[in-house]
């Protein structure tokens, strides 16, 4: 079985502007809300897939039906652990005059320990040998930054596949645990070994450092210039794409989607990079976190060229 987990979900309330005015009264010309955090993003694209997974992690009491019934909606399973308290609500605003899009997250509920030991007991309780969990996202109040690295190394015992997608301490913490995969963007590398970001051969680089220290599976998102994968036995990069850009949300949980349905289907690891570039690209042409098409995604694929880097 699949996981996705999210310790700290959100109602993502997209609002289009034409174009910011400071101190002055600025009106809406499209909004929309989707139910989102980046575990929950995965398994939205996972389903287009027709793969099952699970979406676990934590949900505040107050507003937490509309992420139960908007996942049961989709005919996705949900094993969340409910505590006290009201879900974030992240706030994008897209300027369509500029092309920009300005994120604005909110930290959320406050989780307490006591909460977090039942959380945690009953998910690795569920967990088995053989079954792969994503965790990814910020985390809530109350949760330490070594939470993936203490959840990483729990599940390496029982020989579950984990792929961590996250930022800042809990990434660097969660890394000395070894996920089996990583999807880091660019800076989020930076932060992890000293890379030049212009320079290909350092990034590659830096990317097989990780590989050495056990992690088999590393995903570099490249923003617009396409994505690096580097595995035990090979390196690939993708070329640009341009496409219109509706919105960046979830495109990094798009392509850990894409990585997913190619480890399920036994993928080479140069399909595996196609059908992720794919994934995320066909997102950044979707609004909001609304889910991508699966024809998009179709189409896409023929058209991401994918060469191999030494």
């Amino acid at each position: 079985m699949i996981y996705t987990v999210t310790l700290n979900p959100a109602i993502d309330e997209t609002i289009v502007i034409e174009e910011y005015q400071r101190n002055e009264v600025n009106r809406s010309l499209d909004s929309r809300k989707d139910v989102g955090g980046k575990g929950i993003n995965v398994s939205k694209v996972l389903n287009i897939f027709g793969i099952d997974s699970i979406c676990a992690g934590i949900l505040g009491d107050e507003n937490s039906k509309i992420f139960i019934d908007y996942l049961k909606g989709l005919n996705i399973e949900t094993d969340f652990y409910i505590i006290s308290g009201e879900n974030r609500t992240n706030i994008k605003i897209v300027e369509r005059k500029l092309g920009t899009i300005t994120d604005i997250n909110n930290k959320g509920f406050k989780v307490k320990n006591e909460d977090l030991e039942d959380f945690l007991g009953h998910f690795l309780s569920q967990v088995k040998e053989g079954d792969l969990v994503v965790l990814s996202g910020s985390l809530p109040k109350g949760i330490g930054n070594h939470i993936y690295k203490y959840i990483i190394e729990s599940l390496n015992l029982k020989s579950v596949r984990v792929i961590l997608d996250a930022d800042g301490k809990p990434l660097l913490k969660g890394i000395e645990a070894i996920p089996y995969a990583i999807k880091p963007n660019i800076h989020e590398l930076k932060s992890i070994v000293d890379v030049d970001e212009k320079d290909m051969n350092s990034i590659l680089k830096g990317g097989k450092y990780l590989i050495d220290k056990g992690i088999k599976k590393v995903l570099i998102s490249l923003g617009s210039e396409g994505a690096i994968y580097i595995t035990e036995k090979n390196a690939y990069i993708s070329k640009e794409i341009k496409v219109p850009i509706k919105s960046t949300v979830g495109a990094g949980d798009a392509m850990i989607a894409g990585l997913i349905y190619a480890i399920e289907n036994n993928l080479t690891d140069f399909q595996s990079l196609k059908i992720a570039v794919a994934c995320g690209t066909a997102k950044v042409m979707t609004e909001g976190t609304k889910i991508p098409d699966i024809d998009i995604i179709r189409e896409i694929l023929k058209d991401i060229v994918v060469e191999s880097i030494e």
